[in-house]
């Protein structure tokens, strides 16, 4: 037994002492952090869409500029409650504490008319000022992203929608630069004779090259569809006010959980993150660590038999102990990783260095099963792949020749893939249950159905299933490693059916 652990320590030495493995500790949180300062950069380098508006029948180009102001106004008010959420010290006031319009809320109309009346983003910042966390960035509203330009004289007087599209091509092709246009021309609309909105009428027209960035064609059918309700609801006798007044009912509903008994059974965020979100992480780390080190066994196991090291580490140790070794040692390697970001996050938490998020994730990890079944899920699935891994490693001269074996594998892993979002949205469904019953899907399966309450009979016996598939997978593929670790020529179909059979 102590040959297979000095083979184990060697191999994990061999990769979590590495300088690329120490590196990518140290800077995996750090990309993290960048990614998110670039999505945050990619937002503020949005380039200004500038659209132009040939309206036939009056009254819809002011009423795209307003719902565009609506929007941006919106957008500023998401954004302020995404900011104070974070940047508020809670040991000093609770967000929901600060005064109405500025306090995270619904963004309803009337909401909306509260805050720019009190101030906007100035009257927002005053309110907050004195309660952000030391070293807290000052607010940034977000800027516009869409400006109306007026028509050309070619366009305003092209006399139908037809001339319209023929003198804006050019702009909109960028072969003409328009006039007050930063870069070419995003979007044209056409509002032709006979509109109405209705669906009895003629249709309004959207032209543009770009067909990736669909917000501005967004912005302008709700302003049509909101100028048409408008028209109507004039026919029916109410007003704009009225109008604005029932768009702004928002009816309050509560969830609550049938067996949650604090709080009444009310549901929390910290509820949805035990229930979902956690769940479904860590089934996502499960897949990737598992072949991430599943690789890493492949890789190692070709590299020693090409180079002739296998040879040297089998007058030492017997193929049994070297085969134990190994699977170890880069068990140890894909436990390592997770390891250190769970105590890092624990850190970071226990010191209140994280926020309020971090420290209800970890809560959540060490107050439930949820890291116990984890580490159990991780060895099974493990066992699986790594014996089906260390064969093919086993049987090839190269990477080529793995990829051949590789290729079905990989198809068959990933099968499931498609129907994880059901099994996500229904549990205990019956897609759940028959990848529960399938040995080298249940891992998965039962990783995230953890927090669902299964039927526990079901668990016992899809795991039972597992573990004697896992047994017999073993014995399969370790018959083929041993008989075929020392062979200098990959094994042919023949040979390998011979030696799962009998090992020789």
């Amino acid at each position: 037994m102590n040959a297979v652990f000095l083979i184990a320590w060697r191999e994990y030495k061999q990769y979590v002492l590495s300088r690329g493995f120490l590196i990518f500790l140290v800077t995996f949180p750090l990309l993290i952090a960048l990614g998110g300062a670039a999505l945050g950069f990619l937002e503020a380098a949005k380039p200004l869409r500038s659209f132009v508006v040939y309206d036939e029948v009056g009254g819809y180009a002011e009423a795209i500029d307003r719902e565009i102001a609506e929007r941006e106004r919106r957008n500023v008010i998401a954004a302020w409650d995404a900011y104070v959420s974070i940047a508020i010290d809670k040991s000093r006031i609770a967000p929901e504490d600060l005064p109405p319009p500025f306090a995270p809320d619904a963004v309803t109309q009337a909401r909306l008319q509260a805050f720019y009346d009190a101030g906007g983003v100035d009257g927002a910042r005053a309110a907050a000022g004195g309660y952000l966390r030391k070293g807290a960035p000052l607010f940034v509203a977000p800027r516009g992203q869409f400006v109306r330009l007026d028509l050309v004289d070619a366009a305003e007087d092209a006399g139908s929608v037809e001339a319209a599209a023929d003198a804006l091509r050019p702009f909109l092709l960028d072969a003409k630069r328009y006039p007050g246009a930063n870069g070419p021309l995003f979007a044209a609309v056409l509002i032709p004779k006979g509109y109405t909105g209705g669906e009895d009428g003629v249709e309004a027209q959207f032209w543009s090259k770009n067909l990736t960035d669909p917000s501005l064609e967004i912005t302008v059918s709700r302003a049509l569809t909101t100028t048409a309700r408008r028209k109507l609801s004039e026919r029916f006798g109410l007003s704009s006010g009225q109008l604005d007044a029932i768009a702004d009912v928002d009816a309050p509903l509560k969830p609550y959980r049938p067996d949650k008994i604090e709080g009444g059974g009310e549901l929390q965020d910290i509820d949805r993150l035990r229930s979902a979100v956690i769940p479904a992480a860590m089934t996502y780390m499960l897949l990737v660590v598992v072949f991430g080190v599943g690789n890493l066994l492949l890789t190692n196991t070709i590299e020693e038999r090409s180079n002739k090291i296998v040879e040297i580490l089998l007058s030492s140790v017997t193929a049994n102990e070297l085969m134990l070794g190994k699977l170890l040692g880069i068990a140890a390697v894909g436990l390592t990783m997770p390891a250190v970001f769970v105590v890092g996050g624990l850190g970071l938490a226990l010191a209140g260095g994280g926020n309020e998020m971090l420290g209800e994730l970890v809560g959540v990890l060490f107050d439930s099963w949820f890291l116990l079944i984890y580490l159990f899920y991780f060895f099974c699935a493990y066992a699986i792949f790594a014996m089906i891994f260390l064969a093919i490693g086993a049987v090839s001269n190269s990477l080529q020749d793995a990829q051949s074996y590789m290729g079905p594998v990989m198809l068959i892993v990933f099968a499931p893939l498609p129907f994880m979002v059901m099994v996500f949205q229904n549990p205990n469904g019956l897609v759940a249950s028959i990848l529960t019953w399938i040995p080298i899907y249940t891992p998965y399966a039962v990783m995230m159905r953890a927090a669902a309450d299964p039927p526990i009979s079901e668990i016992i016996g899809a795991t039972c299933l597992m573990l004697a598939f896992a047994i017999m997978l073993a014995r399969v593929m370790g018959r083929i490693f041993r008989a075929a670790i020392l062979q200098s020529a990959p094994p042919k179909a023949k040979d390998l059916i011979r030696h799962a059979r009998s090992g020789g």
